[in-house]
């Protein structure tokens, strides 16, 4: 299973400590209520008053799939499933009895799986009753469940499907990234969720043997948080999970890897990556006591790591051709072993070049050691955020309680007291040295346990250096002076002078005032653009858009360059300014801007307070106006359009999504089609940035329209508005950009391309329809009920899928859109497609009236929040101008849910064809056969 509440343990400055060795020594935070059954059972309650309406609660079981014997591949997450099937209070199932309770899963309840522990999730609200029954229905999970064989059968093929889509490029990477850092443990033998053989075969017996194992009192605890009467849910704990029965674990498998002095050479490379990369990594033992030589290990760890990457960030600064970037990181490998990490992103056919630059590093660091400046930068932000420990503690809400609490419950260790782990960590931090620092890093990078590894796009060759060679390389870099490094130090940099963005001489002015309703007005310039204005006092931030015409379906030339064009102008500096110095005013005034292209729009957005809404102005303007596209940016994207050139004719991916297009839109014009290799590398060329360059003043050129509110005075905003906008200059348009519209219909292809064991369908729908606000909001709940419907069909009756997307939309332009995914066994790809079909054609008809009401009953709630809800407002009023030209939209939308009723709904669901006008791409893996 997946989790909507998923619970990541937070590691940072303020540790746990461990009860086992330090119990004396280490206070518990007061605010935790923690008991112990006679059994063994622990449980952990924080009982927030002011923390709403929602409980949580968690049963953490510390076993994962790391504690699965050789033979048991899977089970630990097969358990996980099983669990919610028959158990002895409730032979239907736990999660029938769930659901009984209105609790549906991925919404209130779930569960996850991982290498260290499964976790068990339910968010309740806080009634006693409820929290009685959520309680006892996680009591039924820890001792309860009887795991029947017809069951597993069934659910075999929910974990298959499950498994079926974690299958890609991600996965396939990352099992090889889990191969190269964790080489010697367990962890690249115990896949959490198993393998295909595994899934198919193993028996229930063998799960009901690692849930006796593990699932005992003392391998497992209940956290709570929330508004809890804690009186009264100590004694329900007690009454349900008192009968758990002791006993002795099973002997734990070790986590961490063997180290050996070994230097790997590894190739990681995979037919649909785009990643182009080298890479060094150093593996060592870490001292993880929980106690208090143990935590200035940590201290120390934590300044070398940061000032290190301080330095590595200096060294970026100046780095050769085909090396574009260079860092370094530290992570967890187990319960007591670390890595060390540096890596580069290269040009492709510049690996060697991007491994030279990584040992030139090391052996900087090697030699010189870390910056003292950083160092001690390092521990004053140690002492900072020392100092505001107890209050970040005491501010902590219930999301923070969550994961701080499991975490520690997992790991079986103390949420330590705030104001005692202050006094620690202020005295520790006071007696780190510079010394002890560079003699942690330089331990780091002589650890006798390393690997270099090189990654390329696609299947482009690769030629792997010896370990000999690297070792070679190494000798001669420790006898040979170093490149000096460019000392840009804080000071230095907080010494140059503040850049200035220099303002347009405005030729132009408000010349036209219109009242549009409901307190908005419209301003057209002397330029041509329009600016839709609105005051909110309430609001607590001035709001921006800026929309033209300058999608990436201009005529003139490919989509591809359009998009390349907005993208590189958009951060580009302007002419005169040395790279990066808007991007430097942009973060020195906290003014950011971002950019959106579809195929017939351009779109800035920003929020910013009131008083920086000038800044905002002038930012914008000089970008549209001043800025020039540099010939180093435009290498740089070249560089990225050669490594997606290099991965596209091996990637499965892209070839089904040219096919989609195919069928969606007819054969594809010419201008639509993506770059080869050859293309990037002749748009890097003078000729390629002057063509570039004019295609940023092309988009640029198109008239605006702007759509401002916030808490500003009127008279302000129409200066600013005047002082930077109104001098813009503006071209009348010759030729707008158009969308494609979907070719009406139905039309379907196979592809027997994929290189994993497993099918795909992608369908998207179009039809005509007439918009209106009403409309969109009963599509949105017809969108709804569609997705539970296929849900329903496709996993809970034929058990052959696990994720599914489904998305029904009524467009402002008259369009009804839809789009449908789901993954599955390759041989069942067809019948489940049959019965997905058959849903998409029978539901107008076919609406199941519970689910309907359920689902207006939501949209009601969502509505009623969006009425005072600023940026949902500030989007209506684009739509409302768009689709009107005027304010209507705010107005009408006050009364949007009024009409809402399951008549309605299902009068215009009667207008639907969803599975008429509609297209299907197929994939299939390479052997499978031809239809």
């Amino acid at each position: 299973m997946t989790s909507k509440f998923r619970i990541v343990a937070v590691v940072g400055l303020w540790f746990t400590m461990s009860a086992a060795t330090a119990a004396e020594a280490f206070r518990w935070d007061e605010r935790v209520q923690r008991g112990q059954l006679d059994n063994g059972f622990t449980y952990y309650i924080v009982d927030g008053k002011t923390m709403g309406n929602t409980v949580s609660l968690q049963l953490v079981v510390r076993a994962g799939s790391l504690d699965e014997r050789d033979d048991q591949s899977g089970v630990a997450h097969m358990v996980e499933h099983m669990v919610f099937k028959a158990s002895a209070a409730h032979p239907g199932g736990v999660g029938k009895y769930m659901e009984s309770q209105g609790w549906r899963i991925g919404k209130h309840y779930n569960a996850q799986t991982n290498f260290e522990r499964t976790l068990y999730q339910l968010m309740a609200d806080k009634k006693p009753d409820t929290i009685a029954a959520g309680v006892g229905a996680l009591a039924q999970i820890a001792g309860g469940a009887q795991i029947p064989a017809d069951a597993l059968e069934r659910e075999r093929q929910v974990i298959l499907e499950e498994w079926r889509g974690k299958l890609g490029v991600r996965e396939r990477m990352d099992r090889q990234r889990r191969a190269m850092l964790r080489e010697g443990s367990l962890y690249p033998q115990r896949p959490t969720i198993g393998t295909e053989a595994s899934i198919r075969t193993q028996p229930a017996e063998s799960l009901r043997k690692f849930y006796q194992d593990w699932y005992r009192p003392g391998n497992m605890a209940l956290v709570v948080v929330g508004d809890v009467d804690a009186k009264t849910l100590r004694t329900q704990i007690a009454a349900a999970f008192s009968g758990l029965k002791p006993a002795t674990l099973p002997a734990r498998n070790a986590a961490d890897p063997v180290l050996r002095d070994q230097l790997q050479i590894l190739r990681l490379q995979d037919s649909e990556s785009g990643t182009s990369q080298v890479g060094f990594v150093n593996r060592f033992a870490v001292d993880k006591r929980q106690d208090d030589e143990g935590l200035r290990a940590r201290l120390v760890d934590r300044v070398a790591e940061r000032s290190l990457r301080a330095l590595v960030r200096q060294a970026a600064e100046s780095l050769p051709a085909g090396v574009s970037s260079l860092t370094s990181s530290k992570g967890e490998l187990g319960e007591a072993t670390a890595s060390l990490g540096f890596a580069s992103s290269v040009a492709v056919g510049s690996h060697q070049a991007g491994l030279r630059q990584i040992l030139v590093m090391r052996e900087r660091v090697r030699r010189d050691g870390l910056r003292e400046d950083d160092i001690r930068s390092e521990i004053a932000e140690i002492r900072r955020l020392n100092a505001k420990g107890p209050q970040q503690q005491a501010a902590r809400d219930f999301q923070g309680w969550q994961q701080m609490l499991v975490g520690a419950v997992q790991a079986e260790r103390v949420l330590q007291d705030p104001q005692q782990k202050q006094v620690q960590i202020a005295r520790i931090a006071d007696a780190i040295t510079p010394a002890e620092v560079n003699a942690r890093v330089r331990q780091w990078i002589d650890a006798p346990d390393r690997a270099v590894f090189m990654l390329a796009p696609g299947l482009s060759p690769l030629t792997l250096p010896t370990a000999a060679e690297v070792l070679a390389v190494q000798k001669t870099l420790a006898a040979e002076p170093l490149p000096a490094l460019v000392k840009v130090n804080k000071e230095a940099q907080a010494a140059l002078p503040a850049v200035v963005l220099p303002e347009i001489e405005s030729s132009g002015a408000v010349v036209r005032q219109d009242d549009l309703g409901e307190g908005v007005q419209r301003w057209s310039l002397g330029n041509g653009d329009v600016v839709v204005w609105r005051h909110t006092p309430n609001d607590t931030v001035m709001r921006f858009a800026a929309q033209s015409g300058a999608g990436y379906r201009l005529p003139g030339a490919p989509g591809w360059q359009w998009q390349l064009a907005a993208q590189l102008g958009n951060a580009a500096d302007l002419e005169g300014q040395e790279r990066g110095e808007m991007a430097r005013w942009s973060t020195a005034n906290k003014v950011r801007l971002s950019q959106q292209q579809t195929e017939t729009q351009l779109t800035y957005t920003a929020q910013v307070p009131a008083a920086q809404l000038d800044d905002l102005l002038l930012l914008y303007a000089a970008g549209q106006a001043q800025s020039e596209i540099s010939q180093a940016a435009l290498s740089d994207a070249s560089e990225q359009l050669a490594r997606v050139s290099a991965r596209r004719p091996d990637s499965a991916g892209d070839r089904a999504s040219r096919e989609m297009s195919r069928l969606r839109y007819g054969e594809r014009l010419p201008a639509d089609a993506m770059p080869d290799v050859a293309a990037g590398q002749e748009l890097d060329s003078q000729a390629g940035l002057q063509l570039v360059r004019r295609q940023w003043q092309q988009l640029g050129a198109l008239p605006v329209t702007y759509f401002v509110s916030g808490p500003a005075d009127t008279a302000t905003v129409k200066a600013l508005v005047e002082r930077h906008l109104a001098g813009i200059s503006r071209q009348a348009v010759s030729a707008s950009a158009m969308a494609l519209q979907q070719v009406g219909g139905y039309r379907e292809s196979r592809l027997a391309i994929g290189i994993e064991p497993q099918g795909s369908v992608r369908a998207h729908g179009s039809q005509p329809l007439a918009w209106s606000p009403e409309r969109a909001m009963r599509t949105a709940i017809v969108s709804r009920l569609v997705y539970r419907q296929l849900r329903t069909e496709l996993r809970e009756k034929e058990a052959g899928i696990y994720r599914l997307n489904y998305k029904l939309s009524l467009e402002p332009q008259g369009r009804l859109t839809s789009e449908l995914s789901f993954t599955a066994a390759p041989e069942r790809l067809d019948a489940l497609w049959a019965s997905a079909r058959a849903v998409l054609e029978k539901l107008p008809t076919r609406i199941d009236t519970a689910m309907l009401e359920e689902e207006i009953r939501q949209m009601r709630s969502d509505e009623s929040k969006r009425k005072t809800d600023a940026t949902a407002q500030f989007n209506r009023l684009q739509l409302s101008y768009a689709r009107y030209g005027d304010a209507r939209y705010l107005k009408d939308s006050q009364q949007l849910a009024v009409g809402l009723t399951p008549e309605s709904v299902r009068a215009l669901a009667q207008e639907f064809k969803l599975a008429g006008d509609l297209v299907v791409v197929k994939v299939l893996p390479k052997d499978a056969a031809p239809q």
